[in-house]
């Protein structure tokens, strides 16, 4: 009987840790972890050596409950990698150095505690020195966990990801390579670029050596590298933006950045004048008018070598003139002299660094006969043509008014047909013929008025199908 009551106990602590590890295992979901050496982007260590090891976390606490603020960062370290005490050399919490920290080094694990708690999603770095193993080994895996406040594991939840922001070995996984130098890379070629962009395409032979992390490309025997091409796979980098001339190239492979090949044969590429223009942006169709002037907005160019946008307005596409220039950071621009009257509409256009464009579609036209009337009247609502198939309320029909701009639409029955407040931030209302469950309306005359606050103006309209 004791047996089983024991048994019993023994369940439900089972169960109890289950659940509690669950509940705990909720915290930080999304945090990710990275491991590299010092100074050292490629996820490989020297086999024999010492060197600094350094991993960085991006600890998500957008999801923690009371609780479970992180007071500990626990690192198993794999086999074959030694250390002594004191191995921890710095512990960094977003900007700042924590110098007070806890470190306990036992085997295959290091337990850091820290003397204030992590409330707030953080980046987080240690760095400790460590013994590498003493012959190569191509796996070298990292579990890294957190505790929170008393002592409570938050089970796995570290994952492998990229913590630093950087492109480079974004694993909790190192591999311990030979000290031997690797193989020079051989077939180095040099293309420019097919599609008449002033770029190089530079490409080589992989290399038989598994140590390789990597391959470093130079440009006209300078001492840094122009590109750095991070897998033993990739074979080929692109030289972006270069001015007309002739280019040379060679490339060396590498297992640390420290540890390279000799420079491979050079190879000699010459690029013509960029004559590609960018992808166009997609701009809005329909201009947005406010209280600073008209809006236009568009999606960027998926083009790497935009350099500005040009802003064009004109009566049609082709005789569009320019207007203005944006960074190629902003998606947006204000017209904020529109024309007072007649037909205009507007282009954007992707300006590379060679001066080439890539215009977009023109945004539909608008059309202003005055600046206090509505236009176009009379209007078609069936019409394909955007010019004439709405009307334009401009907020100007009524002067020195304060308040929200509103349109009410009767008939000449004194039937309301539609009425309308301004959107936030919008100096006009449009309508396009319809009443308020959506049908196009008869032809004939219309009478609208025009409020805001305490003024009003009331005319009239024509509606022709």
């Amino acid at each position: 009987m004791r047996a089983v009551t024991k048994a019993i106990n023994v369940g439900f602590i089972i169960i109890f840790l289950l659940l509690s590890i669950t509940a705990i295992g909720q915290a930080a979901v999304e945090s990710v972890g990275e491991i590299n050496a010092k100074d050292n982007d490629s996820g490989t260590i020297i086999a024999g050596t010492q060197p600094d090891l350094i991993v960085a976390m991006t600890i998500d606490m957008s999801q923690a409950e009371p609780g479970e603020e992180i007071e500990s960062i626990r690192i198993t370290v794999p086999n074959g990698i030694g250390m002594d005490k004191g191995a921890v050399k710095s512990v960094t919490i977003g900007e700042n150095k924590i110098p007070n920290f806890a470190e306990s080094v036992q085997d295959n694990l290091i337990i850091v505690t820290l003397p204030i708690v992590i409330t707030l999603t953080s980046r987080a770095y240690i760095e400790f020195r460590a013994d590498a193993p003493q012959i190569p080994v191509p796996q070298l895996p990292f579990i890294v966990s957190l505790i929170a406040i008393r002592q409570r594991l938050l089970i796995a939840s570290i994952k492998p990801g990229n913590a630093d922001g950087r492109v480079n070995n974004d694993s909790l996984t190192l591999k311990a390579v030979s000290a031997t130098k690797p193989p020079t890379p051989t077939n180095v070629n040099v293309q420019p670029d097919p599609e008449g962009e002033n770029d190089l395409i530079i490409s080589w032979t992989k290399v038989d050596d598994d140590g390789v992390s990597g391959y470093l490309i130079f440009r006209d025997n300078g001492d840094e590298p122009v590109g750095n091409v991070i897998g033993i796979a990739q074979t080929s980098y692109t030289d972006k933006n270069l001015n007309p001339g002739s280019y040379t190239y060679t490339v060396r492979s590498y297992k640390t950045s420290t540890l390279r090949s000799d420079p491979s044969v050079p190879a000699v590429g010459a690029v013509t004048a960029d004559t590609k223009a960018p992808i166009s942006p997609k701009i809005d169709l329909e201009p947005k008018s406010t209280d600073k002037g008209i809006e236009i907005l568009w999606e960027p160019s998926p083009s790497s070598d935009v350099v500005k946008y040009f802003i064009y307005r004109g009566a049609s596409e082709n005789s569009a003139t320019k207007i203005g220039e944006v960074e190629p950071s902003e998606n947006s621009y204000i017209d904020k002299n529109p024309p007072e009257s007649g037909s205009y509409l507007y282009v954007v256009s992707a300006v590379d660094e060679a001066g080439n464009e890539g215009k977009s579609s023109p945004t539909q036209s608008r059309y202003v006969i005055s600046g206090d009337k509505p236009q176009p009247n009379p209007f078609t609502p069936l019409s394909t043509d955007p010019r004439f198939n709405q009307i334009v309320f401009p907020i100007t029909m009524i002067k020195e008014g304060e308040g929200t701009f509103m349109i009410k639409i009767y008939d000449l029955g004194g039937g309301l047909v539609f009425e309308m407040d301004a959107p936030e931030g919008s100096r006009e209302i449009k309508w396009d013929g319809k009443d308020m469950e959506g049908r196009v309306v008869d032809s004939g005359i219309y009478v609208y008025q025009a409020t805001i606050g305490n003024k009003n103006k009331i005319g009239s309209i024509v509606v022709a199908k």
